[in-house]
């Protein structure tokens, strides 16, 4: 009995842990999709500024 609720315990531990990962990495991915477009937008302003001139 304490042998099948250990097992149970652990895959339980396992999948939380292997959740957040994932979830941490989806975030880390988006997040770093978002930055490229903020740094194209900054980078098409600039030089939409310096062919003005």
């Amino acid at each position: 009995m304490n042998t099948a609720l250990t097992i149970i315990g652990l895959a339980m531990f396992i999948f939380i842990v292997v959740f957040t990962l994932k979830r941490t990495k989806e975030k880390k991915k988006a997040q770093q999709e978002e930055h490229e477009k903020i740094k194209a937008y900054g980078e098409s302003i600039n030089q939409e500024t310096r062919d003005k001139k």
